[in-house]
């Protein structure tokens, strides 16, 4: 029996998906030249399909303005046909109160009901004040992440109360995680030089 690959079948190369390995200062400055490079054709290939999505957008816009402007004259129109026949519609006319199916679809009027409320200022006083108007009332409660830290930032080295509060965060598994992220900066004029 033949071990490998049948008849027709491809063998494509492995990909090699490791991170290359950089073994010295120049490999590393090397490694900073090639990410311009890259990162030169990924902003360029992103103009040209920014470009291209403006072009189809416009394109779009241009073709839908006539379109939607027949739309909302037909709506209009139907709306004002419903409107004088309303009374054909408010009485129980064989499909159902306020609407009538038509062949292609269905026309009526739909009850609709929304909270008015004239000052929200007012009204939230006022529910707050009455104690069974409270289930009446949302609030929300988030941490505020930046105040806290700020606090664990500049108030780690304090003592009295500051120190209190700090052990009371401590308690409720809040802490200052500390960390050294790795990040790279690539020197546009270099890169322009040795591009040139």
């Amino acid at each position: 029996m033949k071990i490998g690959q049948r008849r027709g079948q491809f063998a494509f190369p492995a990909r090699n998906n490791q991170p290359r390995r950089i073994d010295c200062w120049g490999q590393a400055d090397a490694a900073l030249a090639e990410l311009g490079r890259l990162r030169a054709r990924l902003e360029r290939l992103e103009k040209r399909r920014g470009a291209a999505v403006a072009r189809a957008e416009a394109a779009t816009a241009a073709a839908e303005k006539p379109l939607a402007a027949q739309q909302r004259r037909l709506e209009t129109a139907l709306e004002r046909f419903c409107r004088r026949h309303q009374p054909e519609l408010a009485r129980v006319n064989g499909h159902s109160r306020r609407s009538r199916r038509l062949l292609f679809g269905r026309v009526g009027y739909r009850r609709s009901q929304s909270v008015v409320v004239r000052s929200e200022a007012a009204a939230l006083r006022a529910l707050a004040q009455w104690r069974a108007g409270q289930r009446f009332l949302r609030l929300r409660t988030e941490l505020d992440r930046d105040a806290l830290g700020l606090f664990l930032r500049n108030g780690a080295e304090a003592t009295g109360e500051s120190a209190l509060v700090a052990r009371r965060l401590g308690r409720a598994g809040i802490r200052l995680d500390t960390r050294d992220l790795w990040f790279y900066e690539l020197d546009p004029r270099a890169l322009a030089r040795w591009a040139g």
